[in-house]
């Protein structure tokens, strides 16, 4: 038999705690998939004298994204990237996100290409890492703005 230091109203009152922090400082992302390739063929007869095949082969893409919340955290980190040409330093910011089981289940499946909010975007640097509280489950990825 398990017991906890907290009481089931303590954990509940954590819970709804937890929640309410996400959905306070929630902003939405747009998760960007790789797109889906179709194929169009344009049926032309041959054309005479030439060997070769005369249908051509036409692609289109069809994006694919979706839209969730999540709790972003930027954190800047000491390491700094010289360039030399115009004498500034950037700073190597890498930024947490804070997502629920639905985001981070499209995240996980297929290839990921992007991460786009705060008209910025970022590529995924970690895989989920999952933070518990109590019964509430979020997970965090940690992402590097791109260039």
């Amino acid at each position: 038999m398990s017991t906890s230091f907290l009481s089931a109203s303590d954990q509940s009152w954590y819970e709804n705690a937890v929640g309410t922090w996400f959905e306070t400082f929630k902003k939405q992302i747009v998760v960007h998939k790789e797109p889906i390739k179709n194929i169009l063929q344009n049926t032309t007869n041959q054309l005479l004298g030439y060997e070769e095949n005369s249908n051509i082969v036409d692609y289109t893409y069809t994006p694919r994204n979706e839209i969730f919340d999540a709790v972003i955290k930027y954190n800047p980190t000491d390491n700094l990237e010289e360039n030399a040409e115009i004498k500034i330093k950037f700073i190597d910011q890498l930024v947490q996100i804070y997502v629920k089981q639905d985001a981070k289940n499209y995240i996980n499946t297929d290839r990921t290409e992007k991460i786009t909010f705060d008209e910025k975007t970022f590529n995924i640097q970690s895989t989920s890492i999952p933070k518990h509280y109590q019964n509430a489950t979020y997970y965090i990825y940690y992402l590097k703005e791109t260039r």
